[in-house]
């Protein structure tokens, strides 16, 4: 470190507490040296540290790093009145900027002392700096892109960090073709994110899920939150080569912390899970997979609504008291997949769907079935769940603006877009973490977007995390994926396998898949009970307990809605009897029997039309003229039809032709 340079004679001039205030504003904490010669030439040695100068770089304003770059492209130095031309602002507003870059003394001053003016006055960069700060800009995103083995062709043993060497166990006289060689295999690069303490593993996990892409700031912020230290996890974590913090040009000086591509494609299959926090409550070990329930779900809330009504609070929202009655009527599909998300009720998941379907609406303060739902219920259930699917694959095209009722507004429908890209990414590597599927979204979507800017990188990629997390709750949601506990590794379900891939699957159970005991509970085995076969005890049983088995109730009940369900009853004893290793009973085949003749049902239909005549030949006129065109929804008496209200109309004309006198009450 020369002491003839212009930097040091600068600094000379100062005493100790002018630089101590330096040190500070380049956020040095210790003062190096213990004289003021001493503090000087390390003050100096932290000057041409790049990670001290990113961070003094990435405080200045547009206006501030138009003029240092204006300076460093003009080999250095440049007049006042140049600069004043050169950014098209008044001499006097510039040396307030020109000041501001003085006091981290980056550029020095050299007043003209011939003329009046200090337009001529020349400001120049020095020359530690010239050599160190770089203009250049991101062209195509090739900072994002960055290669540990392209950058370091041109290097040199010697200049590999001295950590990297040792977290690998690398031999003194090693060659850096050699040491590169091994240090990118997986092995190797495992070896040294084994290596890392927990605060690390999560630092590097959280730049990991912004598609290995993330601002100096916004990973300075969560570092500081949770209570570490910028200054010590990223040196760290460049040393070892997992990270490059990196700096362009585009209006300031943007730093980022980029993970290399090589790191990269080794986390898409051995992902780096983060520390589980205190006091975090963690899933058992387990897979999940939800099966039909979710389908079988909008058949119960079908009926529920029939049979029960649907009242809404005053401010247009479901009651807290129907959230409550509703989930303990219906199936409980896993839907903790994202723990933020665990208090969604199905009535809010559920409700939207049937809007869509046009099958309810609001009527005073009531929601109300709109259309007849038996043809719906009656439904093969697979053909239910792909007319559900679609309907939800489709819903972001539609311009709808329904009440907030009718809005999955805690997890909103999916864009189509994102669940291909998802379900690629989970058919492609069989099994993926979600933090994969983030990381990969979001580089792809975002990152390399042709439209892509950092000063609105956080907020498109909030609005990025919704999308992805709609797609991979809704795909667990309809049971197209499992999902392994704790690590939350995706893969295609049995189900998923057969909507995505067509693939059969086996609508057969077993011999002996289920017990039937003599107080009619059910145990069923999971392994050798097809998934239509689960979906029927479900739909005609109450579950009582799944662990490792289920164990079901057949109740008179619970039998009865089966039926109501659309289900035939003829379907579920069949099953019975193919899957009990047993011959089914007598005595439960004769209840099965009066249970499913003996429905007390009670139809009981608002608003509806009363048609009467006196003369029994009149109605036969009338309806002789409309009885094929479904006006008709009952005939009660000879003299008495019920007909569609929204046809009362039409009805009415038809009438007058045939010369009938109307009388309408209403």
């Amino acid at each position: 470190m020369s002491q003839e340079s212009v930097l040091y004679q600068e600094l000379e001039k100062l005493d100790l507490n002018e630089i101590k205030k330096i040190a500070t504003l380049w956020n040095i904490q210790k003062l190096p040296g213990k004289d003021k010669k001493s503090t000087i030439l390390g003050l100096m040695e932290h000057f041409e540290s790049e990670f001290y100068l990113k961070g003094v770089l990435e405080k200045f304003s547009p206006l501030q790093v138009n003029i240092l770059t204006s300076i460093l492209k003009n080999k250095g130095v440049m007049t006042l009145g140049e600069i004043a031309r050169k950014v098209n602002i008044p001499p006097i507003n510039i040396e307030m900027e020109l000041n501001v870059l003085r006091k981290y003394y980056l550029i020095y001053q050299r007043k003209n002392r011939e003329r009046l003016t200090n337009n001529l006055d020349k400001y120049h960069a020095y020359e530690e700096f010239q050599k160190s700060i770089k203009v250049e800009s991101n062209s195509k995103g090739e900072k994002f892109k960055f290669s540990i083995e392209k950058s370091l062709h041109k290097a040199t043993y010697a200049e590999i960090p001295q950590e990297w060497k040792e977290a690998l166990g690398a031999k003194k006289q090693d060659q850096l073709e050699h040491f590169l060689k091994t240090a990118l295999t997986a092995e190797s690069i495992q070896k040294v994110l084994d290596s890392l303490g927990d605060f690390d593993r999560d630092v590097l996990h959280k730049i990991y899920t912004h598609g290995g892409v993330i601002e100096a700031e916004t990973i300075r912020n969560y570092i500081t939150v949770n209570r570490g230290k910028f200054e010590v996890s990223i040196p760290h974590l460049s040393a070892l080569y997992l990270i490059r913090d990196l700096y362009y040009v585009e209006d300031k000086f943007i730093r980022v912390i980029v993970i290399p591509k090589e790191i990269l494609d080794h986390l898409q299959y051995s992902p780096i899970l983060p520390p589980v926090k205190k006091g975090t409550r963690v899933r058992q070990e387990k897979i999940s997979a939800n099966g039909l329930d979710f389908f079988l779900n909008v058949k119960k809330l079908i009926s529920y609504i029939s049979r029960k009504g649907l009242n809404l609070a005053k401010s247009g929202k479901i009651k807290q008291a129907d959230h409550k009655r509703t989930e303990t009527e219906l199936l409980a599909p896993d839907i903790e997949i994202f723990p933020e998300k665990s208090q969604v009720y199905q009535i809010e998941l559920i409700l939207p769907i049937l809007k869509l379907l046009g099958y309810v609406d609001i009527k005073g303060e009531n929601v109300i079935l709109t259309n007849e739902t038996d043809e719906f219920l009656k439904k093969d259930i697979f053909e239910i769940m792909k007319i559900i699917i679609h309907e939800v694959n489709e819903a972001r095209t539609r311009r709808l603006s329904p009440p907030e009722v009718f809005t999955a507004a805690e997890v909103p429908f999916y864009e189509k877009g994102i669940l291909d890209k998802t379900v690629k990414l989970i058919m492609s590597h069989g099994k993926i973490n979600v933090s994969v599927i983030f990381s990969h979204i979001v580089r792809d979507h975002l990152v390399f977007a042709p439209t892509f800017q950092i000063k609105t990188y956080e907020e498109d990629l909030a609005d990025l995390r919704k999308e992805i997390v709609s797609a991979i709750f809704y795909l667990q949601l309809f049971g197209l994926i499992e999902v392994e506990y704790p690590q939350r590794n995706l893969s295609l379900s049995e189900l998923g396998k057969h909507y995505f891939n067509h693939d059969a699957f086996t609508t057969q159970t077993e011999k002996g898949g289920i017990t039937i005991n003599p107080d009619f509970s059910i145990i069923a085995f999971p392994d050798r009970v097809s998934i239509f076969g689960i979906h029927l005890l479900k739909a005609f049983c109450e579950l009582k307990d799944y662990d490792r088995v289920y164990t079901f109730v057949l109740t008179k009940d619970s039998f009865q809605l089966g039926i109501l369900l659309g289900y035939e009853k003829e379907t579920f004893i069949q099953f019975l009897r193919e899957s009990s290793r047993a011959d089914l009973a007598q005595n439960l085949l004769f209840l099965l029997d009066d249970w499913g003749n003996n429905l007390p049902i009670v139809t009981i239909t608002e608003d509806s039309v009363l048609l009467r005549t006196k003369d029994a030949v009149v109605m036969e006129l009338l309806l002789g003229q409309i009885k094929g065109k479904k006006f008709v929804l009952e005939e009660v008496s000879p003299t008495g039809i019920i007909i569609e209200k929204s046809k009362v109309m039409e009805v009415i004309a038809i009438a007058e032709k045939l010369n009938m006198i109307i009388r309408l009450n209403r």
